[in-house]
């Protein structure tokens, strides 16, 4: 009987074994992944930024203002001095 508990408790801690050998090896892949996506995100992160800071220049403003919405500087009578 002490022999079956023995040898069944070998077997039970080698599957505990494999099966967490298993788990690092998962987590060792997600954990590249989720660091691979990062690198993807900060670089349009960074992109947007560029992108951003190109659109509220005011000479872009003013251009953006004039061909999408038809906008155009006010004139002289339009200006209300305080």
């Amino acid at each position: 009987m002490p022999l079956v508990f023995l040898v069944l408790s070998i077997c039970v801690l080698a599957a505990g074994q494999v099966w967490m050998s298993h788990l690092r090896m998962e987590i060792a892949q997600h954990t590249s992944k989720l660091k691979q996506e990062k690198l993807v995100l900060n670089q349009e992160v960074q992109s947007l930024r560029l992108e951003f800071s190109s659109l509220i220049r005011p000479d872009t403003l003013r251009r953006l203002a004039r061909e999408k919405l038809g906008m155009h500087a006010p004139s002289p009578m339009q200006v209300m001095k305080p």
